[in-house]
């Protein structure tokens, strides 16, 4: 009661000072008397038009998920911290989308818009705003995927991100952040995010131009380079030899030289429109130690649905004990519980060859 009371007095001070802004028989009493009430109310529409961009917006806007963490923790009873834990946790779940479709992987979604403070002159949104935008989402996306691994003392330090940027998103135009799990290695954790925007819905009476997720093979025809002093004939003529003789042409020199570029995918399984993907890299972290993604995978549980019951176990023997397994313990354990199996370690290979490539070829270009 006595801080609403506090705070009462600025409130009424500041409502009293924008109440004369547009009050001109109380402009002499306001602040600045000197400035022309036009620049006034231009100056605080601008304030308002980039609300978002105000000191402090942004922290919390990163930090909005694990408020909303800790003050569900605070309500909740101490002996009641495993079920809140579990509650939250998402046992059982698939890192990776299965075959079937059934379970659609991890994946956490954050809804945002354009807004007139995140576009560039040309009425898009600015690419420095695509990495401002992608903090929350990440900071959600880890608070969603392992509290119980925050939980145990452990942490996740970011060791870059890579961006490619495919399409404009228009000013005012809403658009989601889909972060998932593209993989990870002995170190590093690989996070993929795509910045997606829906496509508008169409009246029943139209035609409805549905987009695959599959996209389009785009062909790269290539065909062997003429010799010197040789005439090239055409698919329709005949080639001549050096004797003058006539001679059918091999088609199959042509077809041996037909590739076809990798499918570029222009929309998500879902059919969303997709504008930037994202790739970040970040490595798990106790103290300064660094713990190895298949350790904390376990503490996901993410992965086996047994894993809960072996994390649970390990808690329960205290938090030095938990602290003993994740610095280094988990070396001398006899059981390997935390092994993946077959068919999702090689969905995993998969996925982290195809990411390696990415920060491979980086690297690369450090020599030029």
């Amino acid at each position: 009661m006595q801080l609403l009371e506090a705070l009462s007095a600025p409130l009424t001070q500041a409502s009293q000072w924008l109440t004369s802004l547009f009050s001109p028989e109380d402009a002499s009493q306001s602040l600045f008397p000197f400035i022309p009430r036009p620049v006034k109310l231009a100056v605080l529409l601008v304030l308002i038009l980039n609300a978002r961009s105000w000191p402090g917006v942004w922290h919390f806007r990163v930090f909005k998920s694990v408020i909303n963490y800790r003050l569900n923790e605070l309500f909740t009873k101490r002996k009641d911290s495993y079920k809140f834990i579990a509650s939250l946790s998402p046992i059982g779940r698939s890192v990776f989308p299965t075959a079937d479709g059934a379970d659609p992987g991890a994946i956490s979604v954050l809804k945002s818009w354009a807004a007139l403070d995140d576009c560039d002159f040309n009425g898009h949104l600015s690419n420095s705003c695509y990495a401002k935008n992608l903090d929350p989402a990440r900071m959600q996306a880890w608070v969603e995927w392992c509290p119980s691994l925050f939980q145990d003392g452990a942490w996740v330090a970011l060791g870059g991100a890579h961006y490619h940027y495919i399409r404009e998103i228009p000013m005012n135009a809403s658009y989601e952040i889909r972060v998932s799990i593209g993989g990870w290695d002995e170190k590093w954790i690989y996070l993929v995010a795509k910045f997606v925007t829906r496509p508008k819905r169409k009246s029943k009476s139209s035609t409805p131009n549905a987009h695959s997720a599959t996209a389009t093979s785009i062909p790269s025809i290539t065909t062997p380079s003429t010799p010197l002093g040789t005439e090239p004939s055409t698919p329709g003529e005949p080639a001549l030899s050096s004797s003058g003789k006539v001679t059918p042409l091999d088609a199959s020199r042509v077809d041996t030289k037909l590739t076809s570029k990798p499918i570029l995918r222009t929309h998500d399984d879902d059919g969303a429109l997709i504008h930037c993907v994202a790739v970040s890299t970040y490595c798990c972290k106790h103290g300064r130690v660094t713990v190895p993604p298949k350790i904390a995978g376990y503490l996901w549980v993410l992965i086996d649905r047994g894993n809960w019951e072996h994390a649970t176990h390990l808690r329960e023997r205290g938090s030095a004990r938990m602290t003993e397994f994740l610095r280094g313990g988990w070396k001398t354990e006899e059981n390997k519980f935390w092994e993946l199996g077959p068919e999702v370690e090689a969905d995993r290979a998969r996925r982290i060859a195809d990411l390696k490539k990415l920060t491979e070829g980086l690297d690369g270009l450090r020599a030029y």
